[in-house]
């Protein structure tokens, strides 16, 4: 077996609500920015994000920022902003038959737009501009079970 050293880190979320005034929406979030980091007043929501990789290296490291280490790359799947899962949707005959959702946990949301001859016309949805079309959702989430993937109990 190999041994790697892994760095992981969670966020701890904290806000600020500031309110300028400004020409245009960037110049607002400019002075927002500057505005709120100045101040020491930020508020907790007592929420974290999920844990994710910040470096991993093969062998034992103290630290595995120091200019010896080789970091290897880290898969999306594991990452911060996690690359979110891999999903599949097999169509045949114009038909979805299937719907694989690998690396995570997700809601695949279908608008099928050719609903000429259709058999279920009492499913019928209409879009914004009106435009019929049949929904179908496929999910690998069970709804009535907690996340599968809570914030780390260190977060407090």
């Amino acid at each position: 077996m190999k041994t790697f050293t892994i760095q992981l880190s969670y966020a701890a979320y904290y806000f600020r609500e500031e309110v300028v005034e400004a020409e245009t929406l960037e110049d607002a979030l400019d002075k927002a920015v500057t505005e709120a980091d100045a101040s020491g007043s930020w508020s907790s929501t007592d929420t974290t994000g999920n844990t994710f990789v910040d470096a991993v290296a093969e062998g034992d490291h103290f630290d595995l920022w120091a200019h010896n280490v080789q970091q290897l790359p880290i898969p999306s799947r594991f990452a911060e902003d996690r690359g979110g899962p891999e999903i599949v949707v097999t169509v045949e005959g114009g038909l979805i038959q299937h719907v694989d959702i690998h690396g995570g946990t997700a809601r695949v949301e279908v608008h099928d737009y050719d609903t000429e001859g259709t058999s279920e016309p009492q499913n019928l949805e209409r879009d914004s501009d009106g435009t019929a079309y049949l929904r179908t959702v496929h999910s690998n989430r069970d709804e009535d079970l907690p996340d599968t993937n809570p914030a780390p109990d260190s977060a407090g």
